[in-house]
């Protein structure tokens, strides 16, 4: 029999309703995470670097009757709030069947209510309790979970069933349906067999009495069904249900932004950052710019950013506190650009202009089509010259992301911004500084000859004691990711062509031999020399090695 919540006495009624929230995540690196009960934390990285696998270990780490180890969480410490003697949860959740015993709806098991409050003071999670709690939405289930509702299965659960029970959040999830995709999400609510979902133009209420009621549905009825949709829809339809239907505190989503255009998934970013329940913790695995974009934009103070940096058997977490994504976030260069989508590669290389970017891309391909070998998940990315490349790379770093910054030969004529993109990187100026001084020396010298030939011939015009000092802080530079131009400019790589840089690359490209053409040997090892640069500390010491 069920459970009559309308027949629970007064007193059981003080109960408070059990909860589950986590406290601390440990991660197989030691990094240790404390969140709140309404926090939102986003995993971020490459792809096969663990993101999907942290929402798995954090289902499995609640749910004690899995045995299987947990591959990137190592330990999960969580914080169990109220009673399994709450009868009004017991009357949400169970059923009694004709032995007395609960049976609980998702997981198909029957319990003595002795047990389930055992269970609960022991902080045990069995036999599929921890469902009650936590819920994975993976792309399979967002492709189904918005499918019409049989009324005859145990609706009240269902989260189309509390849609069709409360019309302002069927108009709110409407609203947000038709920002996404300019049609309107109507409950059917006329059916006698199951609760359908339509797309469409939505009929005016309005213009309805309730002797009218079967014409409004008949209009829903004859609209095209949600399931009957393509995937962006369906999927974007489920997280908008359980977004605003479901129970439970944990609530881990993989991918929200699969099947969706940018648009689409930065809009259902917002939502979700500006709708988070007070009591819900939100786990977030994506590889989308865009969705992570709208979060930000949402302003939530509870969103933490995670980059997984996979390091053969370990993922390296690098967390990126909410006060720290306030202030990047607040720079319009990081707002305004694709910077954000080098959290989703391996590697970004940041170049002055996207001509740069166009060239060594096109490099990077031919060196690795003529091996027969994938070209390394790397992006390239432009500043738009060297001023601003301080603000991405520091960016960058503090996101823990793998950084190269390529600027032309002539930042060593401008101590200002070499020192602040040194800086950048974590290069202890005074390493440089007495070798610059003879760079600059250098420059001066001859009322300045050489300093109006370094643009387009790099190193190479360099005299005295000005050619060893390069090297050494050369050497420096490109042990924390800075590679400078050697040859001045990438229209000095090939100064057979003498054009401006955008018809200098553009007859580049045209050639189709870039990885034979003898001209180009300096740029082929220029890059083959970036793309084996590796990362020693990512962030953690001192890119010098010194600390």
């Amino acid at each position: 029999m069920s459970v009559n919540p309308e027949n629970i006495s007064t007193s059981a009624k003080d109960f408070q309703k059990p909860e589950v929230f986590i406290n601390t995540i440990t991660f197989n690196d030691s990094t240790t995470l404390t969140l709140d009960n309404n926090s939102i934390v986003v995993f971020t990285g490459a792809n096969n670097c663990g993101k999907s696998q942290a929402l798995k270990d954090i289902e499995q780490y609640l749910n004690e009757y899995n045995q299987t180890p947990a591959i990137v969480v190592r330990n999960i410490e969580c914080n169990y709030l109220g009673t399994f003697e709450d009868e009004m949860f017991l009357a949400e959740h169970f059923f009694v069947n004709k032995d007395g015993y609960y049976h609980l709806l998702e997981s198909g098991n029957d319990f003595h209510k002795d047990t389930l409050k055992g269970w609960w003071e022991e902080r045990t999670l069995n036999n599929g309790l921890h469902m009650l709690f936590v819920k994975l939405l993976n792309t399979e289930l967002r492709l189904t979970s918005s499918n019409a509702l049989n009324r005859s299965s145990q609706p009240e659960k269902h989260s189309i069933y509390k849609l069709n029970k409360n019309e302002s959040i069927a108009q709110k999830l409407s609203d947000y349906f038709r920002q996404a995709f300019g049609v309107d999400l109507i409950v059917n609510r006329n059916e006698m067999q199951t609760i359908p979902l339509h797309t469409g133009q939505a009929p005016d209420k309005t213009a309805y009495t309730i002797d009218r009621q079967d014409d409004y549905y008949k209009q829903v009825a004859a609209l095209p069904k949600l399931q009957e949709q393509g995937d962006g829809m369906r999927s974007f339809a489920s997280v908008l249900l359980d977004t605003f239907t479901s129970e439970h505190t944990i609530t881990l989503i993989d991918e929200p932004e699969a099947f969706l255009h940018p648009p689409q998934a930065r809009l259902l970013g917002r939502m979700l950052a500006k709708n988070n329940p007070n009591k819900r913790q939100l786990f977030i695995a994506t590889h989308s710019e865009d969705f992570l974009q709208g979060l930000l934009d949402a302003d939530n103070e509870k969103i933490t950013v995670i980059r997984i940096n996979r390091d053969n058997n370990i993922n390296r977490m690098s967390i990126l506190e909410n006060n720290e994504i306030k202030k990047l976030w607040g720079n319009p260069l990081l707002r305004y650009s694709n910077i954000l989508n080098g959290l989703f590669h391996e590697k970004i290389i940041v170049c002055e202009s996207d001509y740069d970017c166009l060239f060594y891309r096109a490099i990077l391909d031919a060196i690795f089509e003529s091996e027969g070998k994938t070209a390394p998940d790397i992006m390239f990315t432009h500043c738009g010259g060297k001023d601003r490349m301080k603000d991405v790379v520091a960016a960058l770093y503090a996101l823990n992301t793998p950084v190269i910054a390529i600027p032309d030969f002539d930042i060593f004529d401008d101590s200002a911004k070499l020192k602040n993109l040194a800086s950048a990187f974590g290069i202890e100026w005074s390493l440089i500084s007495n070798n610059l001084k003879k760079i600059l020396a250098c420059l001066n010298a001859d009322n300045g000859k050489i300093r109006n030939m370094i643009k387009k011939n790099g190193h190479t015009v360099l005299e005295g004691e000005a050619p060893s000092a390069y090297r050494d802080i050369n050497d420096i530079f490109r042990k924390t990711g800075l590679f400078v131009v050697p040859v001045g400019e990438i229209e000095s790589f090939d100064k057979t062509i003498n054009k401006d840089k955008k018809e200098w690359v553009y007859d580049i490209l045209k050639r189709g031999n870039l990885n034979t053409e003898p001209s180009l040997e300096t740029a082929r090892a220029f890059i083959k020399a970036v793309v084996e640069y590796k990362p020693r500390s990512l962030g953690k010491e001192s890119p010098t090695g010194n600390g």
